[in-house]
């Protein structure tokens, strides 16, 4: 059936089909992908450590390259999503996180595994800023908040996953099976996206290259939704400024310099405690295998704060929860040490910490989608993950520092754990903007 209503009003206001939710599906499983490859490093520490005899400073340098990595790759590739495409941006992406999972992997010393996980960390970035704004843009109106919030909670999900398979590989293979699995796994993923993921309609509207409404017209048939009979009228939201410039112009710098803020220094607690617990677990004196069940059981309280992230935010404004999930997490991640005398008390502190200190990380996701126009949602969602990968950054390496100084964990914990409190009193002079 055709229509003369445009491809977008259709997107947006229609109940949405299987296949769009196919497409949601998939970009979760690639935030999963993204949150194991991430983590990927800190399943391997004990045993890299052990083989390699790395002190806590230089492990400290180790944990967070792939972060740098990131940073480059969720503004530069973010970018090129909004000018290029987000479907061959995605793609690249992917291609990029199982070449340096892969070396990683075969690594010979500790020079190499590092450069792999920066060139890794470029794809991961910029799959972070495609699949959100990709499952945001073929969302409708009702449910994009909930939809883009279980995309960003994917990445507890396959925390999760990589800790749950891991731990009892990890008995049998020695650490370098953590990049094997991810390659694989990215590697999987490739075929999929081509597939089943098609180009953003907001992007063939906007861009028009050629044959945009043929293009437009076939998606919209697969979809099972009626086909446009031309291209959406211009108007004014396309004399939007497109490019992380129009981020600091106008309404949208407040927020823009509010989430980097925010976003930079609640990053800093999170991978403070995800990347750094499993040796901490480690030097109290359980196995390696022990220490990745605990932060499974970290993740799994992860996947369920992101997914009662996103199921709450229907009903209740996300700023009221995003700062009570900010500073629960900074309670939990500053109390873990007095929690460490047994497995069991640490899996409880850490089902708790988890569930707040992932549900605000996708909750930061939910706001990139309801704060920045989709002409400028790849760029202003790319641009703050990439400033704020430099708390990513810092997360990890102050404490190899911190360590090597002799501070004790419960001092280094305090500390740490102030990143997400002020994360949550910054939230709390955020006013949302309109798309």
């Amino acid at each position: 059936m055709t229509t003369r209503a445009s491809a977008l009003d259709i997107i947006k206001q229609e109940p949405m089909k299987l296949r769009q939710w196919y497409i949601v599906a998939i970009c979760v499983g690639i935030l999963a992908l993204d949150g194991y490859d991430v983590l990927a490093i800190a399943f391997a520490a004990p045993g890299m450590t052990a083989e390699w005899g790395l002190s806590k400073a230089v492990l400290g340098i180790i944990l967070p390259l792939e972060l740098v990595g990131m940073a480059l790759g969720s503004i530069i590739l973010g970018a090129i999503a909004d000018s290029h495409g987000r479907r061959p941006t995605m793609l690249i992406g992917l291609a990029i996180v199982t070449l340096g999972m892969a070396v990683a992997g075969l690594a010979p010393n500790v020079w190499v595994l590092g450069a792999a996980r920066v060139f890794t960390g470029i794809g991961i970035g910029g799959l972070l800023a495609t699949a959100t704004a990709s499952s945001s843009d073929y969302c409708n109106n009702k449910n994009r908040s909930l939809a883009v919030t279980l995309v960003a909670g994917g990445f507890a999900f396959g925390v999760y996953l990589g800790a749950t398979f891991l731990a009892p590989l990890l008995k049998t293979y020695d650490w370098r099976i953590t990049f094997y699995l991810g390659a694989a796994m990215s590697l999987l993923f490739i075929p999929l996206v081509y597939a089943l993921v098609p180009e953003s309609i907001s992007f063939l509207e906007r861009k028009r290259p050629d044959g945009a409404l043929l293009r437009i017209q076939n998606i919209m048939a697969n979809l099972k939704h009626s086909v446009p009979l031309a291209l959406q009228i211009r108007d004014s939201q396309y004399s939007e400024p497109v490019g992380a410039a129009s981020l600091f112009k106008g309404s949208l710098i407040f927020i823009t310099c509010i989430l980097i803020f925010a976003y930079f220094a609640n990053v800093g607690t999170y991978y403070y405690f995800v990347k750094w617990l499993p040796t901490i677990v480690s030097d109290l004196g359980h196995s390696a295998s022990s220490a990745t069940q605990v932060l499974g059981v970290i993740s799994l309280g992860g996947v369920l704060g992101s997914v009662g992230m996103g199921v709450i935010a229907r009903f209740v404004a996300i700023k009221p929860l995003m700062i009570l999930c900010l500073i629960a997490a900074a309670i939990g991640v500053a109390s873990f040490p007095y929690f460490t005398e047994t497995l069991s008390s640490m899996k409880q502190i850490g089902f708790f910490t988890g569930a707040f200190i992932f549900a605000a990380i996708s909750g930061f996701f939910g706001l990139f989608a309801s704060s920045f126009p989709s002409s400028v949602l790849g760029s202003g969602s790319g641009l703050v993950l990439g400033i704020g990968r430099g708390g990513a950054v810092l997360g990890p390496m102050i404490p190899g520092f911190l360590f090597n100084a002799g501070f004790e964990l419960t001092t280094v914990a305090l500390i740490m754990a102030s990143g997400s409190f002020l994360a949550g009193i910054t939230v709390m002079f955020l006013h949302r903007q309109k798309p």
